[in-house]
């Protein structure tokens, strides 16, 4: 069953409105596609990924969906956007659905690939600092928008990082932030 917006997805949405366009921007973990749907206003492409079948039946015809665990299979975006479940397990079945190492996936998916902006959306009883300075070693965070509900702080965080085609003054790449 898809995920139903709830008030990080909300939060979420809020730094997708101050994005500037982009070709292509991808929406990892799209759940409902609310977030993939807001992105169709400002890129010229919007892909959804999911593992379950129902989310990516709920997007409508205009976001190109993948089924599955494909972020691996892109080789570049301009905007990557994920607010993927964020909590740790609570029954032995969760960590056999979800799968518990996408997040370090994608960390190594932005330095493999570095997109324009990157945003993540997680709580505060997860690893937030190592995602933090994860992202702070290979981008510059722009925003950061907190939440807080009952027992954790739902954090979304507006990164952009330079590109990978980008030259230094040596032709080696782009220079670590």
């Amino acid at each position: 069953m898809p995920y139903t917006p709830a008030e990080d997805s909300y939060l979420t949405l809020e730094a997708l409105e101050e994005l500037s366009s982009g070709d292509l921007c991808v929406d990892v973990g799209t759940g409902s596609c609310m977030l993939a749907e807001a992105l169709l206003g400002k890129c010229r492409q919007v892909v959804a990924l999911d593992v379950d079948l129902e989310a990516c039946r709920s997007c409508p015809r205009e976001v190109d969906v993948v089924c599955g665990d494909a972020a691996e299979a892109l080789r570049r975006c301009d905007v990557l956007v994920s607010n993927l479940p964020y909590l740790p397990p609570e029954e032995p079945l969760d960590i056999a659905i979800h799968d518990l190492g996408i997040v370090p996936k994608l960390l190594r998916w932005v330095a493999a690939h570095r997109p324009r902006v990157v945003v993540f959306t997680f709580s505060s009883l997860g690893r937030m600092e190592h995602l933090m300075d994860a992202l702070r070693a290979m981008c510059r965070v722009t925003r950061i928008s907190k939440l807080h509900m009952f027992f954790e702080d739902i954090i979304t965080v507006v990164a952009t990082c330079p590109q990978a085609d980008a030259q230094n003054e040596n032709g080696a790449g782009p220079t670590p932030p």
